[in-house]
C-alpha cells in the first residue's frame, strides 16, 4: 500500500508541476522534501542495509537550511535605476571594446616587427633564414609548445650560451 501511494503521490507532484508556477512548485519541493527523503529511508530499510540517506543525519539539516525559506525576489527597478544600470553596462562594454583594440594593435605591431626580422635574416643568411623556416615534426602542442602569453616565460632565454 505504502508503495501505491508513493507512486500516487509521485503522479500528482508530477501534474501540479505542469500546472502550477515556480513559485508555488519551490513551496511544494520544501513541503515533499522530507516524504520523499522518508520513501527512499524506508526503502533502503526494506533491503536490510545501511543507506547513504540514513547514515549521515546532516542531510536533514542540510535540507532543512536549503528549503525552510522561499526564494528571495529581486527588487523591481525603476525606470531611473534601469536606466543607470543599462549606461554601466554599455560603458563596461566600452572599456573592455579598448582594452581588446589596444591588444590587438599590440599584435599586430609585434608581428609587423618579426615579419621584419625575418625579412632581415633572409637578406643577411640565407642558410640561417631556411633553418628558421623548418618546422619541428615531433612538436606537440600543449605539451611542447609554449602558448603565446602577454606574461613573461618562467625560463628565460640565454642567449649568450
Amino acid at each position: 500500500m505504502n508503495n501505491a501511494f508513493c507512486q500516487l503521490n509521485w503522479i500528482l507532484i508530477k501534474w501540479i508541476k505542469t500546472v502550477l508556477s515556480t513559485r508555488t512548485q519551490a513551496a511544494l519541493h520544501r513541503a515533499t522534501a522530507t516524504t520523499r527523503g522518508a520513501a527512499k529511508r524506508e526503502k533502503a530499510a526494506s533491503r536490510g542495509g545501511p543507506s547513504h540517506l540514513t547514515s549521515d543525519p546532516r542531510y536533514e539539516s542540510i535540507k532543512q537550511i536549503m528549503f525552510q525559506e522561499e526564494p528571495r525576489q529581486l527588487p523591481k527597478l525603476t525606470s531611473e535605476d534601469l536606466e543607470r544600470h543599462q549606461t554601466i553596462l554599455r560603458a563596461w562594454e566600452v572599456v573592455r571594446m579598448e582594452e581588446r583594440r589596444k591588444r590587438r594593435g599590440e599584435r599586430e605591431i609585434k608581428f609587423k616587427a618579426m615579419e621584419r626580422a625575418y625579412e632581415a635574416l633572409e637578406d643577411v643568411d640565407q642558410r640561417l633564414f631556411r633553418a628558421a623556416c623548418v618546422r619541428e615534426a615531433n612538436v606537440v602542442f600543449p605539451r611542447q609548445m609554449r602558448v603565446p602569453t602577454e606574461t613573461p616565460a618562467k625560463k628565460i632565454w640565454n642567449y649568450l650560451e
